[in-house]
């Protein structure tokens, strides 16, 4: 079974696949993390302006890992999303999904005709041409998740209609972005942001779709999401692990030189 059928296998059972995010230059970090035991990590070239070189190689290596690779693309622009789908991550995730409008638009890119619109030019995403070229049509549209993110109160009125397009796998909060639409930015035990949360909770489980959280350190956030059944929690990055441990480590050598 590969590692995506793992990851498909774990949602269908409810549970959860636990994430990182990178965008480093450093490929130890994204083959690194499948032997630490995540399920996936979390591409981010929405804010790190990766290149698609950079984008390849966190792929490649993320696999080596053992790992699911799911790049968050910048955008639901068809040339932001093409050249990612041709290397072959096992999702996307795309950012700021308010409408279904919009996320029939992603999941069209995403597809080939007659279902869809996305152009034909696969690269590592057909294994090189050393796959046969009916299996791949056969199973291209298992071999990657498309995950739209939930980051505004116009997502969560609009998520019935979201949920119900054909094609969209699963949805991710993204709450600072969904708090700073509430203008409660960063204030997430704000009783507004909780029926927030507990609004897209409940409208995923309502249409039986995955849901999940991305967010940096906020044990008390990921626990809350983690005891109301999410399939997918990403958590934290490479800057984040550094610092936190950084910390304590700093603290404890200087306590002992006290004595």
């Amino acid at each position: 079974m590969n590692r995506l059928e793992r990851v498909r296998e774990k949602l269908a059972r409810g549970e959860l696949c636990c994430g990182t995010h990178c965008s480093t230059t450093d490929l130890d970090f994204y083959e690194m993390c499948g032997l630490l035991g995540y399920d996936y990590i979390w591409i981010d070239n929405e804010h790190a302006g990766m290149t698609q070189p950079m984008i390849k190689n966190a792929i490649i290596a993320t696999n080596a890992g053992g790992c699911c690779a799911f790049v968050r693309v910048p955008d639901h622009q068809m040339c932001n999303i093409k050249p990612v789908l041709e290397v072959g991550p096992d999702g996307l995730i795309f950012p700021m999904v308010n409408t279904a409008e919009q996320a029939r638009q992603i999941v069209s890119v995403c597809t080939y005709p007659p279902k869809g619109t996305r152009g034909f030019g696969p690269l590592r995403a057909v294994d090189y041409n050393t796959m046969d070229f009916d299996e791949y049509l056969r199973v291209v549209n298992r071999r990657t998740l498309l995950l739209m993110q939930c980051e505004t109160v116009e997502a969560v009125n609009n998520l019935d209609e979201i949920l119900e397009v054909e094609g969209v796998d699963a949805i991710i909060c993204g709450p600072m972005d969904l708090s700073a639409s509430a203008n409660r930015i960063g204030q997430f035990r704000d009783p507004v942001m909780i029926d927030l949360f507990e609004t897209i909770i409940a409208k995923c489980r309502a249409h039986h779709k995955p849901y999940g959280l991305s967010i940096g350190m906020d044990r008390d956030l990921i626990r809350f999401w983690a005891e109301r059944g999410a399939s997918f929690l990403s958590m934290g990055t490479p800057q984040d692990y550094f610092r936190e441990l950084s910390v304590a480590m700093v603290k404890d050598m200087r306590a002992a030189a006290r004595g």
